[in-house]
């Protein structure tokens, strides 16, 4: 048996050299049982009959399996080198992970790089930039996919390139249209706005399909959320990339397989991963503990409720027990000054609470402006509170805050993570955090969702880091009040 796996372009293997039993075994390792029942196909295939070809991101999954079963192969691939330039200092000492993924990324240039929140996305890929800048021609493109995230992707990049004599950076969105410069950050809405056929400036839109055609560094930010196929096919205009970076602290949803396979293969997979525990034992990111609230909603009146947004209508949004527990614990929060981030996934319930506890409220709605008013108030002085809703769930860090409330619950697990992310970030004074989360017990729905962000913060925390109270018990409140006094080591409560 013969099989040869041959690099052809920077996007594609061949396998075709491989003898016939060679190219089943090829074919048998890049073939999944489809778990989507109502799909066409049973099964799901990530590879090309006719050109016997697969894409960069199945490698892994292919030679993994060769050498489950124990089968020779030869692999014909790229080799690349780490620039010859020393790594910025910054990026030593505690923060020798960034430079491990610098490496990394640069010895296959396609790829994920999976970095948990505050372990310094931006900061990694402007050094990224910094080597591919002093190394090689061509433009940098750097993605998001909110205004927030743009701003603050510019905000760091100036910063960051200070000790170099600044930067020039060239904008696509926030009303502004330059990619006359070496980098340029862009929201990937102003992209798709600017390619749209409702565009009426022809001219705009050759220019910016032509800097797609001609880029030589595609990095994409936050990539779990701007990987939809719509988004894919723009990334995709981008034939003529020599480099292509993918960043996320969650890059795979835990609902989504064949989405998942789907970006694995077009990315190139996660070539580095960065651990939140090696980030807490550095002191990048703060120890934290979560507490669980416990409800159970099986013995209220709900008349039998199986319809998903009912439920959350009446359980979760207009539940006045629910809502109540939300405002004891406020009042707690605020008693021991704890500075508290509450994120809703509904709008309408966050501002209903906003109003009725007085508390700001940010959402997309707001103006970029209020948004940043309301989060520098927030950040200043001792305790507070701010909700928000999805817009700050990714990407955003506020790591002074110390707790972070997750009122709406969910189901994706990559959400999880993403939320407790954002109060992680260990700056001077603060060295632990604490995330709080409810476990709504109802048979449709609730209970399954409430076990699977259970399962994320025991393996993050481990059963000695979670405490879950029950709410039904009067003295919940003064549990939980002991439980931050012990935690945050706070005096005179």
């Amino acid at each position: 048996m013969m099989i040869t796996i041959e690099r052809i372009d920077n996007f594609n293997y061949f396998f075709g050299k491989s003898d016939k039993t060679g190219k089943k075994y090829i074919a048998r390792s890049l073939t999944w049982d489809n778990p989507n029942r109502y799909a066409y196909s049973d099964k799901i295939r990530k590879f090309n009959k006719e050109n016997l070809t697969f894409k960069i991101g199945m490698l892994d999954i292919v030679l993994a399996y060769l050498k489950e079963v124990e089968v020779k192969y030869e692999l014909y691939d790229y080799e690349y080198k780490v620039p010859a330039i020393p790594i910025d200092e910054r990026l030593h000492g505690k923060y020798e992970h960034q430079a491990d993924a610098v490496k990394a990324f640069f010895k296959r240039r396609f790829g994920i790089i999976e970095i948990p929140t505050r372990g310094g996305k931006t900061f990694f890929a402007s050094e990224v930039f910094r080597l591919f800048s002093q190394t090689d021609e061509g433009q940098f493109l750097f993605v998001v996919d909110t205004i927030d995230l743009f701003l603050q992707a510019e905000k760091d990049f100036k910063s960051y390139f200070e000790r170099y004599g600044g930067i020039e950076i060239g904008k696509i969105g926030d009303n502004e249209f330059d990619i006359s410069k070496r980098i340029t950050i862009a929201t990937i809405q102003t992209i798709q706005a600017t390619l749209s056929k409702r565009n009426k400036d022809k001219q705009k839109k050759k220019q910016l399909v032509n800097f797609l055609h001609g880029l030589k560094f595609l990095c994409v930010d936050e990539i779990h959320d701007n990987s939809s196929d719509t988004r894919l096919n723009v990334y995709r205009r981008c034939k003529n990339i020599e480099y292509q970076l993918c960043l996320s602290a969650t890059p795979y949803k835990s609902q989504t397989f064949e989405h998942n396979l789907k970006l694995m293969e077009w990315s190139g997979g996660v070539i580095y991963s960065i651990n939140e525990k090696m980030l807490i034992k550095q002191n990048v990111l703060t120890n934290y503990i979560v507490c669980m609230l416990y409800i159970n909603h099986n013995n209220g009146n709900y008349n039998d409720l199986c319809e998903y947004n009912e439920i959350c209508k009446k359980i979760i949004y207009k539940n006045n027990n629910r809502n109540s527990i939300l405002l004891g614990l406020i009042a707690m929060l605020h008693i021991l000054e704890l500075k508290t981030l509450i994120i809703f996934s509904n709008i309408e319930h966050q501002l209903f609470m906003g109003a009725t506890c007085g508390i700001p409220c940010i959402n997309y709605k707001s103006s970029k402006e209020e948004r940043q008013a309301e989060m520098e108030k927030f950040l200043s002085g001792k305790g507070g509170f701010l909700m928000t809703s999805g817009i700050f769930k990714k990407g955003v860090t506020l790591p002074e805050a110390q707790v972070v409330i997750n009122f709406n619950g969910g189901l994706e697990k990559s959400n999880v993570i993403q939320k407790k992310g954002r109060v992680l970030g260990s700056t001077d004074g603060k060295t632990k955090s604490m995330v709080i989360d409810f476990f709504d017990q109802y048979d449709y729905y609730l209970s399954d969702h409430s076990e699977s962000r259970l399962e994320v913060y025991l393996d993050a925390v481990g059963e000695e880091g979670l405490n879950i109270l029950n709410t039904a018990n009067p003295e919940f409140i003064n549990t939980f009040k002991n439980i931050a006094i012990q935690w945050f080591q706070i005096e005179n409560c």
